[in-house]
């Protein structure tokens, strides 16, 4: 029987070089009992932060002459031996004990937390103190070691009763999984899954019901009949526990009921606090219900698809007097294929992560009804093994598929019974290139997070090829003459007519990635010398006529179409040898062997075509580009349209009897110019701007110092740090910095957390603590929270109340001018920084903004630090685009006590 100990550390901080552990805690057990404890306080030579102090109970005083950290972790290192560690996102502890020298590489913790995930893939939190609430086992004393440490005890207990419970039939499965392997997750499961269930009984199924509302009469026919049902005296008003009267959100529903039954196309910008869902979802019904026209809704975010799927639409079944059926349907790779799910189970795990993410998935499909990936939370190679067992359809047996074998099958199946049909952009998109047939047929679209269409339709229709990505494919056909794919097939019986053919498709193979790697080896170092003269920092290099002309060039596309000519006869040869396996089968289903050569064929096909565009015969309404990611040679180059509007226009609006266009940021000086011009509108479509609910005079200061270097000057990374110091030091942090540069972030964030009087609070930096979900979530649990973020976080971030009540915009985020995508549009405008880079940068402004007030009770302040904002003449755009706040202008150093003062903040 195995003896475990768990063991957890509480820390100054999360950094083992930097940072002192002040408590060690152990639990030695065996499934029977408790053996020993370790219980250790520890001096840290230093004054312990006051927030970790407050979350962990602990005083000072206590600290003082307790035992070094070099005793302690000796001491813990020592308990440790010959037992098998356990932990609870033991990452951190197992730093700390590498940093001191005590943890031999060649143990493996066993976590928790990864045990969790694989046995309780349902739970709304992973979470050690989360998980002890919900299934109920003590911890008197949360983030003291001794007690986080017995509950990682407590909870591998429940974890193992949870393995031992499970289907006999599942344990069969899992037991011949890890049975070859002796990985700690391993021997775990062998022993928990040869256990005695400790819940014999019957199990029970939970029956999930599609949403769906009550039967009664037919929706309303006339818009304002159904205005009436959202409106204050309506039957909604009474039902809705939040509801609050909202005159825009009437105006809004109006005006798409009214566009739904007679048809044409609406613009909306509805601001912040609107309600719009609910505007355009209630006439969507009721419109789809009473005329049985289908309506499409598309968004841009996961994050507004859960809002609408998990619980603007509940809401609506249970409110709503009449019966709908509403859907969610995602592309092809967010379901996974049991058929290429069962060719990776067969194959050996190549590491401890490779079981962890089999062992989930054999859990997770016992019980899915729908195959979507969504509902694993995958993390980190995680995402990686995915794409292993995920739909593909170059994978496909196509009419032979059933709904009942399949979930896309099934998914596309529901939907096409559904009233309606909830999808993203990139799906929308896929569906208007390939002509229809990924979305069931519909009469209307209203498509939300419009702001964001054209990026994801270049984004959809952007194609790429890499250089080892494309080697790797070429050496999986023939690594040598007599070992890869090939040689596999040709030493298979029965191949009919295709033996030769298999023969000939070696040596061509070989040269081919011969071919592929001379013109990726030389492009590379092409790439490599044009971006260095350039003397920036940038990644991609355009493939503009002028650069076509240049000297270099004539290598790089006489190795393009060496390699085009190698790739083409190669796939002719390719299809004769399927050809020929396909015919003397004579209908019946190929082997594992002949479907991946099918896959490898398709894709060689695909980049095969687009570097015969982009080197030898460009489209003129494309762009192409080399993209070579810093302090690497992978090498890739990328193609896109140029412009995506007139696409838009005939393949997603042109056959839609309405279609709905709306978000809180689509207006730039009062009009929607700029986003028809970009999205394929012309004249003839209803506009309707609608202001938010909100009172910004009194919910909202905006700050500019007057006193600010320009973002170009060194001393401005240096003003921002300070007055981001400053701010978060005054109002406790509660503050999020938007930079526009990954640098810039990483050199800010790098001096921040080098300031003492910072020491309470908890810097987080994106792509330095975390990505944008585990900063998020550690954001909203903090105290005293600073996050630093890019991109991603300018919107889509809903942290209402005070736990937001600052966001600092370090510099007006203008698109990168040598983007490529960006800077071939700019030429085919007549000013591009006034029609594009202007108010593309207005309206970014302007989500950055919507990130503060998210509720009619929130209070907070925006602090924008480019003083280009005061200082030119464009600066009136952005500022006509913010709401009417107050306002501060003056110099940088009255800011922190301004934003505390409006807070009210001591």
């Amino acid at each position: 029987m195995p003896e475990y100990a768990a063991l957890d550390l509480e820390t100054t901080g999360l950094d083992p070089a930097r940072d002192r552990v002040i408590e060690v805690g152990a639990v030695a057990f065996t499934p029977d009992r408790v053996t020993t404890t370790l219980e250790r306080l520890v001096d840290p030579g230093r004054a312990v932060p006051e927030m970790v102090l407050r979350l962990t109970g602990i005083r000072q005083e206590e600290l003082r002459g307790a035992a070094t950290p070099e005793a302690a972790l000796r001491e813990l290192a020592g308990f440790l031996h010959g037992r098998q560690p356990v932990g609870h996102g033991a990452r951190l502890d197992v730093d700390f004990l590498a940093a001191a020298g005590l943890w031999d590489p060649a143990t493996e913790i066993l976590d928790t937390l990864d045990l969790a995930r694989i046995l309780l893939p349902a739970a709304p939190s992973h979470s050690l103190p989360m998980l002890a609430l919900e299934m109920g086992f003590t911890q008197p004393r949360p983030h003291r070691a001794l007690d986080d440490a017995d509950a990682t005890r407590q909870l591998l207990l429940r974890l193992r009763d949870e393995a031992a419970s499970l289907d006999e039939t599942l344990k069969e499965s899992m037991l011949a999984l890890v049975a070859p392997y002796e990985w700690s997750i391993a021997r775990f499961f062998a022993d928990a899954l040869t256990a005695p269930n400790p819940d014999p009984g019957p199990a029970s199924e939970e029956v999930v019901d599609s949403i769906r509302g009550r039967s009664a009469e037919p929706p309303p026919d006339g818009p304002a009949l159904m205005v009436a049902l959202l409106g204050p005296e309506g039957p909604l008003a009474g039902a809705l526990p939040d509801y609050e009267h909202r005159e825009p959100q009437l105006q809004m529903l109006l005006a798409v009921a009214q566009i739904q039954a007679r048809g044409g196309i609406l613009v909306v910008e509805a601001g912040t606090g609107t309600g719009k869902s609910l505007a355009y979802l209630v006439p969507s019904i009721a419109r789809a219900v009473r005329h049985g026209e289908r309506v499409v809704v598309s968004t841009n975010t996961h994050t507004l698809q859960e809002q609408l799927m998990g619980k603007d639409l509940p809401r609506l079944r249970a409110w709503l007097p009449w019966d709908f059926k509403a859907v969610l349907l995602k592309g092809r790779s967010n379901y996974v294929s049991l058929r290429r799910w069962r060719r990776f189970l067969a194959e050996p795990c190549r590491d401890a992560d490779e079981l962890r993410f089999k062992l989930k998935i054999l859990i997770w499909l016992h019980s899915t009804e729908s195959g979507d990936r969504s509902e694993l939370r995958l993390h980190g190679r995680e995402e990686v093994l995915w794409a292993n067992i995920a739909s593909d359809p170059l994978d496909c047996v196509g009419i032979h598929c059933t709904k009942e074998d399949c979930y896309v099958h099934r998914a596309r199946a529901e939907a096409e019974a559904a009233n309606l049909v909830v999808v993203n952009h990139a799906l929308l998109l896929a569906d208007a290139e390939v002509g229809g047939g990924l979305l069931p047929d519909f009469d209307h679209l209203v498509v939300d997070e419009a702001h964001h269409l054209e990026d994801a339709a270049t984004r959809g229709l952007r194609q790429e090829v890499d250089g080892p990505g494309l080697l790797a494919l070429l050496d999986r056909l023939a690594s040598t003459p007599g070992a890869g794919l090939l040689a596999e097939l040709q030493r298979q019986p029965h191949l009919g007519s295709s033996e030769d053919a298999f023969g000939q498709a070696i040596p061509m193979s070989l040269a081919a990635g011969q071919r592929v790697r001379e013109l990726f080896q030389g492009a590379a170092q092409w790439v490599a010398a044009k971006l260095g003269d350039l003397e920036r920092r940038d990644e991609s290099l355009r493939l503009t006529p002028v650069l076509r002309e240049d000297a270099g060039w004539g290598h790089v596309s006489v190795n393009g179409e060496n390699a085009v000519t190698a790739l083409t006869a190669l796939d002719a040869t390719l299809r004769r040898a399927v050809g020929g396996v396909r015919d003397w089968l004579g209908g019946a289903e190929p082997d594992q062997g002949i479907r991946e050569l099918e896959i490898i064929r398709g894709r060689l096909s695909a980049a095969t075509g687009v570097l015969e565009e982009a080197l030898l015969t460009p489209d003129p309404n494309r762009v192409y580009w080399f993209t070579l990611p810093a302090r690497t040679e992978n090498l890739i180059l990328r193609a896109a349209p140029i412009n995506v509007g007139s696409l838009l226009r005939d393949r997603v609006y042109a056959e839609r009897r309405s279609t709905v266009f709306t978000s809180a940021t689509l207006a730039v000086g009062g009009n929607f110019d700029y986003f028809s011009s970009r999205v394929g509108l012309g004249p003839g479509i209803e506009e309707l701007i609608l202001p938010s609910p909100f009172d910004f005079l009194h919910q909202a200061l905006v700050c500019l110092p007057t006193d600010f270097a320009s973002p170009e000057q060194e001393t401005f990374d240096e003003q921002v740090t300070d007055v981001v110091a400053a701010v978060a030091r005054r109002v406790g942090g509660r503050t999020l910095v938007l930079f526009t540069s990954h640098r810039q972030l990483r050199d800010v964030h790098a001096a921040l957390k080098h300031r003492i009087d910072l020491d309470e609070v908890l810097i987080l930096g994106q792509g330095i603590d975390g990505q944008r979900r585990q900063l998020l979530k550690a954001f909203e649990e903090a105290d005293r929270p600073l996050l630093l973020g890019t991109a991603s976080f300018w919107e889509g971030i809903d942290v209402p109340g005070e736990r937001l009540s600052c966001v600092i915009m370090v510099r007006l985020p203008f698109p990168v001018p040598t983007e490529p995508v960006y800077a071939a549009r700019a030429e085919q405008v007549r000013d591009g920084f006034a029609q594009l880079a202007l108010p593309q940068a207005a309206l970014r402004l302007k989500q950055g903004f919507g990130r503060l007030i998210r509720r009619s009770t929130d209070r907070g302040a925006v602090v924008i630090l480019d003083n280009r904002i005061l200082g030119r003449d464009y600066g009136k755009a952005f500022l006509d685009v913010l709401p009417p706040a107050s306002r501060f202008v003056g110099p940088s150093s009255e800011i922190a006590d301004r934003v505390g003062d409006w807070l009210g903040r001591d």
